[in-house]
C-alpha cells in the first residue's frame, strides 16, 4: 500500500473516531492491517472468517445490533512477537493480548460507524483469541490443553469458553435499544447507565494510572473500580474528559453508590470467563480458564520436539 493511500486511510479514520493512536506494538517486520471497518466486505478479503457474535461469552448483547467480528490466523512475525511475552508482567500480558487482537480481529458496527478491536468487551477477549489460535492451527496439530486433577488434561477449544450468566435482578434493567444497562432511581428520576469493560476504556486506564504513579500526581482511587463500567466508550477519552467523569462521581447519592456498588461487584463476578466440559462420567465441570504450560502456549508450539526429525 503506497503512502497516499495510508494517508487517506488515516484520515478517514480520523474524521470517524477523531484521532487515529499508534498501534500498542510495531508489528514485527510486516504491515499493519487495515481495520475492517476501513476496508472492503471482509466477505471478500481472503483470509478473513466470520464470527458469529451470539457465540461469545456476552453473546453479542453489549454490542451494537448488527455488529460483525471477522478474525485471521497470526502470522509468523506476530508469534515470534507473542514469544517475547513476560507472563510474570500483568501489565504486558495485557498489551500482548491486545497486540493480537490489533491485528488479528475485525469489528464493523451497523451503518458504517467506526469500529475497533477496542470495542471488544473485556469478557470476549479470551474466545476471540482462542478463535484466533484454532485458525492459525487449522491442522490441530498443537493442543492447547489444561490441567483438571493431578493425573487428568483436557484440550481446549474455544466453544469451551462458557457464556456468562447475567444476574437476572440487574438485567431486568438491560436496554436492549442502548445494549447497556439503565438504572433508574426512584426518588431522584435519574438515570445511570452501565457497560461491560471494553478492551479500549480498560486499556486507557492501565495506562492512566501507571502514569499517574509514576509521576507522583493525585489519583482518585475510589473512583477507579468504577470507572470500567460508567465509562461506555474509549473514543474521546483523554484526561480532561476522564476528570469529569471524576467530577460528577462526586455527585453520586449514597443511593446511586449502594447500587452501582452492588452492580459492580455482580458484573465482576459475571465477567471471568471460565471453561466448560464434560467428565470421564459425562458430567458437566467449569474450570477457570487457564493453560498448561502457561499462556504463552496459545500461541507457541506446546511440544516443539516433536517437530524434529
Amino acid at each position: 500500500m503506497d503512502q497516499n493511500n495510508e494517508e487517506k486511510l488515516k484520515q478517514f479514520a480520523q474524521e470517524k473516531e477523531g484521532i487515529v493512536g499508534p498501534p500498542i506494538t510495531p508489528i514485527p517486520g510486516g504491515v499493519n492491517p487495515i481495520p475492517m471497518a476501513q476496508s472492503r466486505d471482509p466477505q471478500n478479503e481472503l483470509g478473513w472468517e466470520r464470527l458469529k457474535i451470539t457465540d461469545l461469552p456476552t453473546q453479542g448483547l453489549f454490542y451494537p445490533e448488527g455488529t460483525e467480528i471477522v478474525i485471521r490466523s497470526a502470522t509468523a512475525g506476530e508469534i515470534r512477537h507473542w514469544s517475547t511475552l513476560n507472563e510474570d508482567d500483568i501489565f504486558a500480558l495485557d498489551d500482548m493480548l491486545n497486540y493480537v487482537l490489533e491485528r488479528c480481529c475485525s469489528l464493523k458496527f451497523p451503518d458504517g460507524k467506526f469500529s475497533s478491536w477496542r470495542d471488544i468487551k473485556e469478557v470476549d477477549r479470551f474466545y476471540i483469541i482462542l478463535a484466533i489460535r484454532e485458525r492459525t492451527f487449522v491442522k490441530g496439530d498443537n493442543k492447547l490443553q489444561a490441567k483438571v486433577s493431578e493425573t487428568e488434561k483436557i484440550d481446549i477449544v474455544k466453544d469451551m469458553v462458557d457464556y456468562i450468566t447475567f444476574d437476572d435482578r440487574v438485567m431486568r434493567f438491560y436496554s436492549p435499544e442502548e445494549r447497556c444497562i439503565i438504572l433508574p432511581f426512584k426518588s431522584s428520576g435519574k438515570k445511570v447507565r452501565v457497560f461491560l469493560p471494553s478492551a479500549g476504556v480498560t486499556n486507557w486506564l492501565k495506562n492512566y494510572i501507571n502514569r499517574k504513579r509514576q509521576a507522583g500526581e493525585p489519583l482518585d482511587e475510589d473512583f477507579v473500580g468504577y470507572a470500567p463500567f460508567v465509562i461506555g466508550d474509549w473514543r474521546g477519552l483523554n484526561d480532561s474528559s476522564y476528570e469529569k467523569f471524576v467530577l460528577d462521581s462526586n455527585s453520586w447519592s449514597a443511593e446511586e453508590y449502594s447500587v452501582l456498588t452492588e452492580v459492580k461487584k455482580i458484573f465482576s463476578e459475571t465477567i471471568n470467563p471460565v471453561l466448560k466440559y464434560k467428565d470421564k462420567n459425562g458430567g458437566e465441570r467449569v474450570i477457570p480458564l487457564n493453560f498448561q504450560g502457561g499462556i504463552k502456549s496459545i500461541f507457541l508450539i506446546s511440544d516443539p520436539f516433536s517437530k524434529l526429525g
